[in-house]
């Protein structure tokens, strides 16, 4: 995982283009040949090839591609695919929001902040041919805030009241309060097909897996499940024919199986561990991308505080205190990461470092255990601890597959071990541990990484007493409080609204509800006969990556 989503608020990742030489060489005119006398020689056509696929590896694959149902980056990179139609863009290198390559040609917010009201281009179509209206936005909003509609993201909406669709190509929403990230959350808007969704149930219809119809610049042609998806060019995308014919998505079994692929040209785009970067970057058919994204993504070990003996904050501190988050970042990372200990990383506008901080304490660590009567037999002092004649055991989970987060457990199994605790390391099928952590809370201990939007009142669906993405069971009334005080500040500023986040995350990280571990730089393996657009500085599975003008150069 990166785990959830990919919404403006999770969707699932300030930051640099780390190879912005290397894709200025790439766009460069080659330097003229001296002549031999030879025969001229055919020349490499002098800008995009039109033609030729992608063949992407991962080693998780989507559970659904229903942009309603959505909260993991593996559906996200389906979903973004074959559909795309949002009525604003973020650009990729300014994060500025606007209409540029987006369906709205144009919007107004009124002078209260209660309406917005945008006007649609007159040329997107279905890939059936039919057009987008403004009425597709309304009915996929509407969907959004139905109950009986297993959407995980409807509290962030509530501010959201309603929207109406008086003609085509004009759409307005309606706003019961002030919400500073408006625009930004109307963008994640993803329509669906009103023609072909509205007399189905969302939660459960073929379409989910098998769309039929689409808006993005790739359609999903086939998925078979656990091995592959093809997904070929929409003639019918508002911004143009991609250039190239198709994308296909590969399932392996895991990680090392991932880089084998790309290393060997059976696959042309990969997420790299750090353990591959150097061996990567000196292969002589590949280029490397790397970057910290403004849409951070960092990796955390959370505690399900509902359950004994993790309830108990001594016991959780205990644990926060037992992690050397440097050493797993040279170990795991290779030194490609950055350690983060609040709920934004250094990359978010709303970062603050004065949060309560777990340095690494084995002494530290024991005496809270002994704090909280968890004891080692005096006839023992190397045995576990035991509290009420019950043994202190626990489980890890981690999704299998990720040999990084499978590497942090077994290192955190060993430290707990240290502590008196014995820390049972479970690997899971990433569906089945998805729902394992987000629905039925059968676990102590789990690894798992988000992928943040731009503006962190998403948060509140991990830290607000209840919301959909609250793993860990944390409940705190002035956190509970706070949230829709900083989504709704006087003004907007930014400044103001950063104090209160910055307030959120120091009573959030007080109560130690995860072991906050990094930040990771973003990593990809790109084949060097694909010819990308920048990334900029949002993750791949962002929907304004702009698949649409990749490229391969020789057409193939």
């Amino acid at each position: 995982m990166s785990h959830r989503a990919t919404r403006q608020p999770w969707v699932v990742h300030l930051a640099g283009w780390a190879l912005g030489s290397l894709l200025l060489a790439a766009c460069a005119p080659a330097a003229p040949a001296p002549s031999t006398g030879a025969p001229a020689q055919p020349q490499p056509p002098a800008g995009p090839v039109r033609g030729g696929t992608v063949t992407e590896v991962r080693f998780a694959d989507a559970s659904t591609i229903q942009p309603l149902l959505i909260q993991d980056t593996a559906s996200r990179a389906y979903e973004i695919k074959h559909y795309n139609a949002p009525l604003l863009r973020y650009d990729p290198e300014s994060l500025v929001l606007g209409t540029k390559d987006a369906v709205a040609e144009s919007f107004e917010l009124s002078p209260d902040g209660l309406r917005v009201t945008f006007k649609l281009r007159g040329d997107v179509k279905w890939s059936d041919g039919r057009p987008i209206t403004a009425q597709d936005y309304k009915f996929t909003l509407d969907k959004m805030k139905d109950p009986n509609v297993q959407f995980p993201y409807r509290a962030l909406y509530a501010r959201i009241e309603r929207a109406e669709a008086p003609d085509d190509r004009t759409i307005i929403f309606f706003l019961s309060e002030l919400f500073c990230p408006t625009l930004g959350y109307i963008a994640d808007i993803n329509p669906l097909p009103k023609h072909i969704f509205e007399n189905l149930d969302i939660n459960d219809n073929p379409f989910n897996q098998k769309p039929v119809v689409g808006s993005g610049p790739f359609l999903l042609k086939e998925w078979v499940k656990d091995s592959y998806a093809t997904f070929v060019a929409n003639e019918n995308f508002y911004l143009g024919r991609p250039l190239l014919d198709s994308w296909t998505i590969k399932i392996v079994r895991d990680q090392n199986v991932a880089f084998s692929q790309f290393k060997s040209g059976e696959a042309d785009f990969v997420e790299l561990r750090a353990q591959d970067y150097a061996e990567a970057k000196a292969l002589p058919n590949a280029q490397v991308v790397q970057y910290y994204a403004a849409t951070s993504a960092w990796t955390y070990i959370g505690f399900n505080m509902r359950k004994e003996p993790l309830n108990d904050l001594r016991v959780r501190q205990a644990l926060s205190y037992a992690v050397d988050r440097q050493l797993l970042i040279e170990r795991v990372r290779f030194g490609r990461a950055r350690p983060t200990q609040g709920i934004v990383t250094p990359s978010n506008w709303a970062y603050s470092d004065d949060v309560t901080k777990f340095t690494y304490d084995m002494a530290k660590a024991n005496q809270l255990l002994d704090e909280a009567g968890w004891r080692r037999p005096p006839n023992n002092p190397q045995g576990l601890r035991q509290k009420d004649g019950k043994e202190l055991r626990m489980r890890i989970f981690y999704n299998t597959g990720n040999i990084e987060r499978e590497q942090i457990a077994t290192i955190m199994q060993a430290q707990a071990k240290q502590l008196g605790i014995e820390l049972e390391v479970i690997g899971e099928e990433f569906q089945a541990y998805v729902d394992r952590v987000t629905r039925r809370f059968d676990m102590e201990l789990f690894i798992l990484g988000w992928s943040s939007g731009l503006d962190p009142s998403g948060t509140e669906n991990i830290w607000v007493t209840g919301k959909a993405q609250n793993s860990t069971g944390f409940s705190n009334p002035r956190v509970d409080e706070l949230y829709p005080k900083a989504a709704t500040v006087p003004g907007c500023k930014e400044s103001d609204r950063k104090s209160l986040y910055a307030e959120i995350s120091k009573l959030v990280t007080a109560e130690a509800p995860y072991i906050f571990l990094y930040e990771n730089e973003i990593l990809y393996g790109l084949s060097n006969r694909i010819q990308p657009v920048s990334f900029g500085k949002l993750v791949n599975t962002s929907r304004d990556t702009r698949y649409w003008q990749w490229s391969s150069k020789t057409g193939k």
